[in-house]
């Protein structure tokens, strides 16, 4: 098409290198994908040419780029948005997960993570911004392609569509291509439209659950008042926990206790808050996800069996079914801002404990469920705890790199050190009352923390990873407790490293509580002598369950730890 290479690129005018310029950069995250995705050679080829044919005869539809250049602003965002999350997670699309957490995610958050993005934000700005200057330009310029630019123009973009159809085919010859998963950005726009029906749904969620009920009662009673807590940890990885093995003391507080029970083999069926707390919260699991819009939670359950319901939440509402699920309790308390707000404050997580004292000691409250919802070790980690519980320095963080490795980890350390504190001080409250009492944590998901070659950071990316993978959760069962349920207690200890999802927290909690419901499913509970784990599955992008560990993507590092870890099948 260009004829001798640089001297005819030099010889065109000025519209007819804009548009030049403007299919080479918009190719540019189907350039980067090609390098970070585990695609064929067929499929490369058809995400290069057909995407580029498109935006080829983009630029033809007028006399001048200029207007179409404008117009295809939504679709630099879109690639603005994949570079962003190559830099961060090392590859994969736009998830419909990533796009649910725009929702999902309130304002402060947002600039903690972007604040340390901007090496990744700078090379955007440079990439985009120029090309739109361009596109005015163009615009009030008087010149126009020439004729023969047009005609070879439009004659590339035909060969290009049908190789790129042609290399297409050859691809989709394996079942897991299509190019709606692999060519950016259909993908990414298919993408959207299926966050917006997950989201209608979401919304829809109270009238699809109205009539739910669990038909929950009580089958056995202690002599005094129950009280179960729930705590749902937040990216807590059990890497990171000396209670787990890790070499840092992380964890003192709970290495001490001994009536406490550490699961160890535990993993997170979703690696993304908005579905993996839910599927705490309630009876569905990876295999039936989307059942979820028709039940209610655990909370519920504890009510029909009598309970008093204590909902105490650190993170701001955003509409998700975590709120429907809050919802359900008599009494829901956040200590982060809640109506209309945006910004958080990022308050400890301590900050709950004393509604817990207060909740407990006023006994005219019956039985007791309390749920907690941590922000934990969230992203920034630098503000997850108080300064006094800097332990590991220095912490402070201002941007994402591996040169920073270091300062990062001290944070997390430093998060979880401080959880480890505010646990045993929701089990101090629990063990000076003279109640029957239990707790358990569990985490929604775990972390990346650069630990690797790979230099994958956070969680929610599109494939999880062992770190993201492998979660923190142990149960704590009070004296009276043991005495009163001893078979529960020694069944605990027994399922101490068997392996389990967190699909088993319903089903433990309520077993724990000693409820009864066609939804208890007792060889789910880590609290039951006839707990069984079949195969462990994990929650997709698009809520497909599939083997954690041979459909997920995980890769070798992830293997090794895995082995190095025991959780392995033996």
């Amino acid at each position: 098409m260009w004829g001798k290479g640089w001297t005819s690129i030099k010889n065109l005018n000025f519209q007819e290198k804009a548009a030049l310029l403007f299919v080479i950069i918009m190719l540019m995250p189907n350039i980067l994908l090609a390098f970070t995705e585990d695609y064929s050679a067929a499929a490369i080829a058809a995400s290069l040419l057909l995407p580029g044919a498109c935006y080829l005869l983009w630029t033809q539809l007028l006399r001048r780029p200029g207007v179409m250049i404008l117009c295809a602003l939504p679709l630099m965002i879109l690639g603005a948005f994949q570079i962003v999350l190559l830099y961060l997670f090392g590859g994969s699309i736009i998830a419909v997960d990533m796009f649910t957490n725009l929702f999902t995610t309130n304002a402060s958050e947002a600039g903690e993570l972007l604040g340390s993005l901007w090496p990744s934000i700078v090379f955007v700005c440079l990439l985009y911004i120029p090309l739109l200057v361009v596109g005015v330009l163009s615009l009030r310029r008087r010149t126009h392609y020439r004729p023969s630019f047009r005609r070879r123009s439009l004659y590339t973009a035909v060969v290009l569509l049908v190789v790129g159809t042609l290399f297409s085919w050859i691809a989709a010859q394996k079942p897991d291509y299509g190019i709606r998963y692999q060519v950016f950005p259909a993908n990414v726009i298919y993408n959207i439209k299926l966050t917006i029906d997950k989201w209608h749904r979401s919304l829809n969620y109270p009238n699809t659950s109205r009539d739910f009920t669990f038909h929950a009662h009580k089958a056995q009673k202690a002599n005094q008042r129950e009280i179960y807590v729930l705590v749902i940890g937040e990216a807590s990885r059990a890497e990171n926990w000396s209670l787990f093995g890790y070499e840092r003391p992380t964890t003192p507080r709970l290495e001490k206790r001994k009536d406490l029970v550490p699961f160890r083999n535990v993993l997170t069926q979703c690696n993304a808050t908005h579905k993996s707390v839910p599927i705490i919260l309630s009876p569905v699991s990876a295999r039936n996800f989307n059942d979820i819009y028709e039940e209610k939670s655990l909370i519920t359950a504890f009510k029909e069996a009598g309970f008093h319901t204590l909902f105490i939440s650190n993170q701001v509402p955003n509409r998700s079914l975590i709120d429907y699920f809050s919802e359900e309790a008599d009494h829901r308390i956040d200590i982060s801002p809640r109506e209309g707000a945006l910004l958080t404050d990022n308050r400890p997580d301590g900050e709950m404990i004393p509604y817990i004292r207060e909740t407990v000691a006023d006994t005219t409250l019956g039985n007791l469920l309390i749920v907690l919802h941590t922000y934990g070790s969230h992203y920034n980690y630098y503000y997850r705890y108080p300064r006094e519980f800097a332990a590991y320095q220095p912490d402070l963080v201002s941007s994402i790199n591996r040169r920073d490795r270091d300062k990062v980890l001290n944070a997390y350390d430093n998060s979880i050190y401080y959880t480890d504190y505010v646990l045993d001080e929701i089990i101090s409250i629990l063990e000076q009352s003279d109640d029957c009492t239990a707790l358990f944590y569990i985490a929604d998901h775990g972390e990346d923390l650069m630990d690797d070659r790979r230099h994958r950071f956070l969680h929610a990316s599109p494939t999880p990873t062992y770190y993201q993978l492998h979660v923190a959760c142990f149960g704590w069962f009070s004296p009276t407790y043991q005495q009163t349920f001893p078979e529960k207690y020694t069944a605990a200890q027994q399922n101490e490293n068997q392996p389990a999802t967190t699909a088993t927290a319903f089903h433990t909690l309520t077993d724990m509580a000693s409820l009864e419901s066609p939804y208890i499913v007792p060889t789910h509970s880590l609290v039951s002598d006839r707990y069984h784990q079949g195969p462990r599955l994990y929650l997709n992008d698009h809520d497909k369950a599939i083997d954690v560990l041979t459909e997920s993507g995980l890769k070798e590092e992830d293997l090794l730890m895995f082995r190095k870890r025991n959780l392995l099948p033996e």
